[in-house]
Formats: structure tokens, C-alpha cells, sequence
């Protein structure tokens, strides 16, 4: 195993060495310096490491880490220490990489709203360094004053306010990293490739480790009104949480203590004057523009009266919204006053199962003989059940550990997770197989396979190991979580596969880089075997005779990639998951390469594929499977149109605020494997901001879970995020499960028209100072197509506002004003504006337009980049009749065009560009391109330093190199 019997005894000079690297004053080694180290927040679990090591810089870590790989000894990253499932620990005598001296602000970046921070830096310090920019960092968890940012990577950190903006996870943008080997690499969303930043976040350090973040910075809201209502009964509150979300709000925060959590905080220096008497409070706070927030707080208040509230209050100032939010993130320190010894739970549930959840939670403490307190993020039912205990008292602690099992029972069975913020750790790691199955978890150690092939990077953490091996014998403690067999569940619909027991995972043991490559040599008799009756037979039996058909025989035969495909490829439309997974099966046994597709609109993304014997389609996989109103999440197999699926939400007034590419036809499959957004991300985020869950097929027919059914989930890896903008080269898509947003009760946009550079000004004020949801920048001749008025030679500029109606109007108005200011704008706003912003998203899928290409970078950077854009509008011996739009406010542009006759033209064109994109720190991808110029171009450019990694990410998941061959790596 990683750690070594070795590490039990080290000499002096393993110890010299590390000095040597990082200074004498930044390594700790003596048994009374490690007491400190050797647990978390968690005392349960206790670990003394073997040396505590201080590094200042990435650099210093990478040589740390290449030392400790030389010595095969294994290490934990650790942050403040704050953590909350025993992450942290150095297990079997590893080494503690401390990072807490690594707490500088690189640079701030207020007109793009970015930092870049080391990895120690503690979370509420960023907010106070930026606050005089008029910004602030927005996951704020409980520990906030004293968690590093590093840690809340790590654990993928939530906090009170994550309701409304998301966790840690949609506020970092890039991460430099330091593999268990010593190397450095840079994950970042706006690197080409798979999504590895974002399942890197929340790896609790099984990965590697974050020395280095760029954070996203949001502005501070103009306006906030702060809400407590108290309640008599328990399930009152609970049925006022899912009647506000149910109502179409989204609070910024919304949080519940009960009555022993109440009397606890009035007890101490957190006192808020919270009524002693009332059998819980809800705190509700609202956020945003200042008009048509009083109305939405008078809304909220006449729904918590509704609901069962004595009564509801507004802090009247800025002083006293302080001391609510003081007292509710106070509590877990105030529960001390309740008794001597306290168990920390943390799961999360549909907001509608609250009530009966609640219940079921201090049922199961009277029944121990135990008593219960609950504080908990009650609008995303994230529970944190502090159970109260004794340990001086001898039968305390049994009845603790089957109490705190039971709780996660309940709140498996009503369909929720084991943990939503605290991480798994050691604490959990035996509850994993209540939600995943064996192969869910095979498929995670293949990811941190990838990341860390030789098993030092925090082992024994996470997942559940081999009991029996050197490494699990060290890590069977006397935890509260580890000393109760799994035992099968009855789960709701759609849950975990309640495996019996949790097998041993081992550690996969990383491909040769030879191995698990078709080779070109095979390729003519593999070639014959997909014409064999016996194969197509085979096929047919499991998804039916007139559910196979050759390319030719289909509308695909024309698409140019697959032109010297046609005579030998099949399509395979498969009705269930089931029967994909029979189909995967099959091909992979007959050496076949597949293509997993949706609509198809993307076959041809990416690379040209090395082969297609198989193209596995989704079309036929159309059922909405179940939509929760009151949970604001829908599940629904991948065919379903996206189309399809905004009608179904619409009907319950709410909607999932994407806006990619889309003729109509896009499925939810193509929509999330391409992972692409549109306009609306400026306003509401990307796709992967929305997946929570999903079920795929691997390359070895494999069905898998990633994810769960709740919008608050870190139990195991977040795999959501690597298979999204995968582009079908991973596995291939059949389920997914999303969180929604309430339909806005007002939109309203405004086309101006005018010079590209004053336009561009007013647009990124309007981005900067107000709150839009989309602000694009439109060539004369996107503009021309789409019917907007705008004068020859003049650029458009389309924005949108969404929410109340007060808000909208108020936000319109003042925008108008800012394009008013140059008499050369002409402007016209729109309230019917749906169209407007349907027809922008089809603009690029004109069968005519065969070129078509986008590129990202800081906004900033845009107009820099623009005039090249310019230009080359004028050019049309290499793009013909080029249009383009661009996101003023995230730096987004997207290009279409039509190919020239002379192909290497449009190449020279291309690479000036990306050129031009990664010199500004962006890059550039060609979306679709004649063959000809895909053969002489990669169609994604450079993955930097990532490279490497994204190979054998690809290689663990499909060792055989079936999936989509040649799509992402050239």
C-alpha cells in the first residue's frame, strides 16, 4: 500500500532532507509539536503524522512532494484544520503538508473580478482585502473566520449564502496543483479539454493539492433585507422553507435553528435576542438591487405567516443583521452549553421531505436516550443534527454511533446524500456504499488513478478499503462512523444500489501508456467484423431490428466526417439504459469503436475520429422522469429535448436557465457532453453549474451513478463535472438530474445599435454596475440576419434584465440612460423578447455555415481581441461572411462562417487568432470545420500543463480507447 511500514521509523536524515527544502523552522517533528496535527475538527479520529512539514511557496511544495514520492511516503494537505470528517490526517504516519503559511494575495483583478490567492489564505480575509473594490468572496462556511481557501477547495466549502450563488465550486476558476509526484499543473475552466478543476474541487485532498487559487469575486449586493420569523412547531417551519422556494423565490440564505439550538445561542457571547420560547426560527435573507426588494421581502413575510409564524421581523440595520447571522454561525460553539460532548452530523434531503426528516431525526434520539439540537441550511436541506452525549457516562457512546447510523439512513431513504459540505473523510467513508455502488466507486479510484497513481496523496480517505491490507488496518479507528457494518437499504426511487456490504476498492494501478490503444495495424480486420451477421444480429436482438440502421440509410450520410465511414457504420438506437449498456458490452467485446450522439448536431465536434463502427444515439431515451417543484430539481433521460423539457418546467413556473446552440432539436445529453452555454451564463453560470446528477454507460458497458437527486452534495467525487464537456469521449450519457431556477416574473431586453467601441463601453458598465442576465455584442451582419435594426457598417448590442417586475423596470431604465449618453446609439427595447434570444442561439447551426468556432478570455481583454475580429470580418479570402457575437460581461465570443475555397487560408486565419486569444490568457476551439482544415489544425489547441493528466484521466476511464476515437486527442 502507499504507506509503508518504513514511514513508522525514520532517521534523522529523512527529516534534514525536508529542512533542507523548506527551512528548519518549517518542519515540525518532535511528538509534543504533531499532538496538534493528529486530528481535525473531528476529535474522534485521532492520527499522530510522522512530521508536519511548512511550505511557502508552490515550488516548495512541488519538492516536498517529489522528496516524499522518492521515499514512498505518503502525506495529507491540511489547511486551519477546521474540517469536520477527519480529511485532514495523516494516516499511518504520513506527513502533514501545512499550508498555512501560504496566506498571500497574489493579485487582484476588480474589472474582471478575479484574485489570485495562495492556498492559506484565510476565507474571510480575501472578502476584507477586496471589500474597498466594492466586491467580496462569496462561500462563506460556518468557519469562515478561520478556514483557509485551500481547505474549502478541498472539501468544496458551502455556507449559509450558497442557496442563491452555488458553493465553492462555482466560485473558482483555476487552481495550480501539485501532484503526489512533485509536478505542477493548472486546471482551469477556461482550459480547453475536460472539466479537471472541477473534480478536483471537493477531493478532499486525495488529488493533490491547490497552492494556488483563481477565486471569482461577485459585487456586494446594493441591498439586503434580512428576515426572522419564529415558529411553535417544528414542521411549520419546515413546510414554510419548501412554500417560499415553491412560491418562485430564492432567497439569498435561508436557515433554520430549533429551540435547543435557540436557548444554546441566548446563553452565550452570540446572544440575538431570538425568542427562547419559539420551537424554531427561520432566517431569511434577500439580496439585489434595491428596487423591488422591499416587495420581495413583503412577500416572503406574508408566506412564513401563512405558514405557522408568531411572528416575523426585518433587522432594522446593518448592526443587527449582523448578530442574527453572528448567533446561527455562533451555534455550533454555543452548543457546548448543552452538554460536555456533541457529534456533528451532516446530510442533506429534498427540501420537501424536511418535515417527516425532522421528525424521524429527534425520534431516533429520544429512542437513544440522547438529546438532539438541529441547525441546518434549511433551503437546501443541508442538516446538521448535533447529537448530545456524555461520554462519562458509559452507554453514551453506543447509543451516539446508532443514533447518528439511523439518522443517515433516513436521510438516504428519503433520497438525500450522506454529506453535503463536511466532506466524507474517514468519518463517512463506511456510509459511501448507502448511495453508490461497487462499479460508482471503481469508477471514482479510476479518476484518482489518473491524479495520483501511486496512492501517497492522503490515502484512506473517501472510499471504503480493502479490509485486511497494511493501509486499512492503520485506518480502522474507533470513530463514531466505522464501527457498524453497511447493511442494505430500502432506497426511494431512483437512489443508490444499497450494496450489501462495502467490497473492497483497491487502488487501480495505472495503464501502461502502451497498453489500451486500437491499434491502426487492426483496423482492416476490424473494419470486416462490424459487417458480420452475427454482429448485427446481435445488435438487433437487443434493441430491435428497426432500431439499427446503416449510415447510409440515414439523414447522417451527408455529414463530411463520416463520408468514408457510411458503408460500414451503424446506428444503434437503444430504449433504455439497460440496453445501452448490452450494446457497450458487445462492442467492446468485438473491438468496436462507439459514438455515443443525441441529436447528432455534434458528431463531428472536436478532432476527426480515428474510426466509427457504432454510433449509440439516445433519441429513442424521452421519458421526464420526476420533477419536484418544491425541490426546484427535475430528472430526465438524456434524449429529451431541451426544448421539451424549458415546456414541461415552464408549467410549474420554473425553467433551467441555459442557453446553448439549439435548433430545437438539442438533448439534454448533447446539451451537458458539450457542456456549452450561452449568453445567459453571464447572468446564471454554465451548464455544470446545473447538472447534480447523472447515470452513463462506460466504455466497458458499465452503468454508473455520478451525483445524487439533492442541489447540495460532496459524497465521493464530483464526476458530474469531468463527464460534462466530455464530448461523448468518456461514456456516454442516459440520465440526468438537475437543479432548476423559478421562472423570472419579468424579462426585458434592449437591442441598441451603434460604433463597436462606444457600444462596447456602455455595455460593460451596464455588465459592471447593474445586474443583467445576458449583455452581447453583435457583428452588423450577425445583427443583419437576425432582423435587428441597425444601420450598415453599425454593431448591435442585445441585453436582457430579469426578476421582479419593479427590478426589471428599474434596471431597464437606468441602462437606457447609460446609451443615451452618446447620441450616435439608437435603442429599443423589447418585452416579447423570448424570440430574440432563440433565434441568437440557432445562428450558428445554419446548415450553410460550415465553419464556426468560439474563444474565451477575461473580459477585459475583448476589445483587444475584437478588433482582430474586426478585421478579419473584411477578410473574406479566409472566412466568408463571417458573423460573430460576444458576452461583454464573461468574455465569451462565438464566430460563424463558410469555409473559402482555399482551405489553408481559413487555417493561417485560425491559428492568428487562437494565436492572438492565448496571448490575451484565453483560447480558442473550433467547433466544425470541413475536413480538410481539421486535418491541419487541432481543433482545441493547447491543453498546457494538463495535458498529460487529461491522457490518463481518458486512459482509466476508457483503457481501450473505444469512445469516440481521436475526438480530443489528435
Amino acid at each position: 500500500m502507499a504507506a509503508s511500514a518504513s514511514q513508522l521509523e525514520m532517521d534523522e536524515g529523512f527529516f534534514e532532507e525536508l529542512r533542507a527544502i523548506v527551512g528548519d523552522e518549517n518542519v515540525l517533528s518532535e511528538p509534543g509539536e504533531l499532538l496538534v496535527y493528529e486530528c481535525d475538527g473531528l476529535p474522534q479520529h485521532k492520527h499522530p503524522p510522522l512530521a508536519v512539514v511548512f511550505p511557502n511557496s508552490t515550488e516548495e511544495t512541488s519538492e516536498v512532494l517529489e522528496f516524499l514520492a522518492a521515499e514512498n511516503v505518503s502525506f495529507a494537505p491540511r489547511g486551519a484544520g477546521t474540517g469536520l470528517s477527519g480529511g485532514a490526517l495523516a494516516i499511518n504516519r504520513g506527513v502533514v503538508i501545512e499550508l498555512a503559511r501560504m496566506r498571500k494575495i497574489l493579485r487582484v483583478d476588480p474589472e474582471n473580478r478575479l484574485a489570485v490567492v495562495q492556498a492559506g489564505l484565510v476565507n474571510a480575509h480575501l472578502s476584507r482585502a477586496v471589500s474597498p473594490y466594492g466586491l467580496y468572496y462569496v462561500p462563506d462556511p460556518s468557519s469562515q473566520p478561520s478556514c483557509t481557501i485551500g481547505g474549502n477547495i478541498a472539501e468544496n466549502a458551502g455556507g449559509i449564502h450558497c442557496l442563491k450563488y452555488g458553493t465553492t465550486t462555482d466560485h473558482i476558476v483555476g487552481a495550480r496543483v501539485v501532484l503526489s509526484d512533485g509536478s505542477i499543473v493548472d486546471l482551469g475552466n477556461a482550459t480547453p479539454g475536460y472539466d479537471l478543476l472541477g473534480v478536483f474541487v471537493g477531493s478532499e485532498g486525495t488529488f493533490g493539492i491547490a497552492t494556488e487559487a483563481t477565486v471569482k469575486l461577485s459585487p456586494i449586493p446594493p441591498a439586503v433585507r434580512t428576515l426572522l420569523a419564529d415558529f411553535l412547531d417544528v414542521d411549520d417551519a419546515s413546510r414554510a422553507v419548501s412554500a417560499i422556494i415553491a412560491a418562485g423565490m430564492l432567497p439569498a440564505a435561508l436557515e433554520m435553528m430549533d429551540n435547543a439550538i435557540i436557548r444554546a445561542v441566548e446563553q452565550s457571547v452570540f446572544t440575538a435576542g431570538l425568542p427562547i420560547d419559539a420551537q424554531a426560527v427561520l432566517l431569511v435573507e434577500l439580496d439585489g438591487a434595491e428596487a423591488g426588494i422591499d416587495n420581495d421581502a413583503q412577500k416572503a413575510e406574508a408566506i412564513l405567516l401563512d405558514h405557522g409564524a408568531r411572528a416575523v421581523r426585518r433587522a432594522a440595520d446593518e448592526n443587527e443583521r449582523k448578530k442574527l447571522w453572528a448567533a446561527r454561525k455562533g451555534a455550533f460553539g454555543a452548543v457546548g452549553r448543552l452538554s460536555p460532548d456533541i457529534m456533528i452530523q451532516d446530510a442533506v434531503v429534498p427540501r420537501s421531505r424536511l418535515p417527516e426528516v425532522l421528525r424521524e431525526t429527534y425520534r431516533i434520539a429520544s429512542e437513544n436516550n440522547l438529546q438532539l439540537a438541529n441547525v441546518f441550511h434549511a433551503g437546501d436541506g443541508n442538516l446538521h443534527p448535533l447529537i448530545c452525549f456524555d461520554l462519562r457516562r458509559g452507554d453514551d457512546l453506543e447509543h451516539v454511533r446508532q443514533a447518528g447510523r439511523e439518522i443517515m439512513e433516513v436521510c438516504v431513504r428519503a433520497g438525500g446524500s450522506i454529506t453535503g459540505e463536511h466532506g466524507v473523510g474517514l468519518d463517512k467513508s463506511s456510509y459511501l456504499p448507502l448511495i453508490f455502488s461497487e462499479d460508482d466507486m471503481e469508477a471514482m479510484m479510476r479518476v484518482r488513478a489518473a491524479f495520483d497513481p501511486s496512492g501517497l496523496c492522503n490515502p484512506g480517505k473517501i472510499i471504503p478499503l480493502p479490509r485486511g491490507c497494511g493501509e486499512a488496518r492503520a485506518v480502522a479507528t474507533q470513530g463514531l462512523s466505522e464501527s457498524l457494518p453497511v447493511f442494505p437499504l430500502p432506497l426511494a426511487e431512483g437512489q443508490g444500489e444499497g450494496v450489501s456490504r462495502a467490497r473492497a476498492i483497491p487502488h487501480p494501478r495505472p495503464l501502461p501508456k502502451e497498453e489500451g490503444v486500437i491499434k491502426t495495424a487492426n483496423s482492416a480486420r476490424l473494419a470486416e467484423r462490424i459487417s458480420e451477421a452475427r454482429v448485427i444480429n446481435e445488435f438487433k436482438r437487443i434493441v430491435g431490428a428497426q432500431n439499427l440502421n446503416r449510415l447510409w440509410e440515414t439523414e447522417l450520410a451527408t455529414n463530411s466526417q463520416f463520408a468514408s465511414e457510411k458503408e460500414r457504420t451503424v446506428v444503434v438506437a437503444p430504449a433504455t439504459a439497460g440496453e445501452a449498456s448490452e450494446v457497450m458490452r458487445v462492442a467492446g467485446r468485438e473491438g468496436l469503436t462507439v459514438i455515443p450522439a443525441g441529436s447528432s448536431t455534434w458528431l463531428d465536434a472536436g478532432n476527426p475520429l480515428n474510426r466509427a463502427d457504432l454510433i449509440l444515439t439516445t433519441h429513442r431515451l424521452t421519458k421526464i422522469i420526476r420533477h419536484e417543484p418544491a425541490d426546484l430539481v427535475a430528472t430526465a433521460e438524456a434524449g429529451v429535448t431541451l426544448s421539451e423539457f424549458q415546456k414541461h418546467l415552464a408549467a410549474a413556473g420554473q425553467w433551467l436557465p441555459i442557453d446553448p446552440p439549439d435548433d430545437d432539436k438539442a438533448s439534454l445529453g448533447g446539451v451537458v457532453a458539450t457542456g456549452l452555454g450561452g449568453p445567459h451564463s453571464l447572468g446564471y453560470g454554465a451548464p455544470r453549474s446545473f447538472v447534480i446528477g447523472m447515470r452513463l454507460v462506460l466504455a466497458d458497458g458499465r452503468a454508473i451513478k455520478a451525483g445524487g437527486n439533492v442541489v447540495k452534495n460532496v459524497a465521493g467525487y464530483d464526476l458530474c463535472k469531468l463527464f460534462t464537456g466530455s464530448y461523448g469521449t468518456l461514456g456516454l450519457i442516459t440520465e440526468l438530474t438537475f437543479k432548476l431556477r423559478p421562472l423570472p416574473a419579468e424579462t426585458r431586453s434592449v437591442i441598441a445599435s451603434g460604433p463597436r467601441g462606444s457600444l462596447m463601453a456602455a455595455g460593460r458598465r451596464i455588465s459592471v454596475q447593474m445586474f443583467p442576465a445576458a449583455v452581447e455584442m453583435l457583428s452588423s451582419r450577425l445583427a443583419e440576419q437576425l432582423g435587428m435594426e441597425a444601420r450598415r457598417e453599425e454593431y448591435a448590442l442585445l441585453f436582457r434584465f430579469a426578476g421582479s417586475s419593479r427590478t426589471v423596470v428599474t434596471q431597464t431604465a437606468q441602462a437606457l440612460k447609460v446609451l443615451r449618453e452618446d447620441r450616435n446609439h439608437h435603442c429599443a427595447t423589447h418585452g416579447e423578447d423570448a424570440k430574440l434570444w432563440r433565434e441568437l442561439s440557432t445562428a450558428s447551426l445554419q446548415s450553410a455555415d460550415d465553419l464556426v468556432w468560439r474563444a474565451t478570455m477575461r473580459p477585459t481583454e475583448l476589445p483587444a481581441f475584437l478588433d482582430e475580429m474586426a478585421a478579419l470580418e473584411t477578410d473574406e479570402v479566409s472566412q466568408a461572411r463571417l458573423r460573430w457575437h460576444a458576452g461583454l460581461g464573461d468574455g465569451r465570443v462565438r464566430a460563424i462562417g463558410r469555409a473559402p475555397v482555399y482551405h489553408r487560408e481559413a487555417v493561417r486565419a485560425l491559428e492568428r487568432m487562437r494565436q492572438r486569444a492565448e496571448n490575451l490568457g484565453g483560447s480558442l476551439i473550433v467547433e466544425k470545420a470541413p475536413l480538410e482544415i481539421k486535418n491541419e489544425i487541432d481543433a482545441w489547441g493547447d491543453f498546457g500543463s494538463a495535458s498529460e493528466l487529461m491522457r490518463r484521466v481518458k486512459a482509466e476511464l476508457d483503457p481501450g480507447n473505444v469512445l469516440s476515437p481521436g475526438r480530443m486527442f489528435a
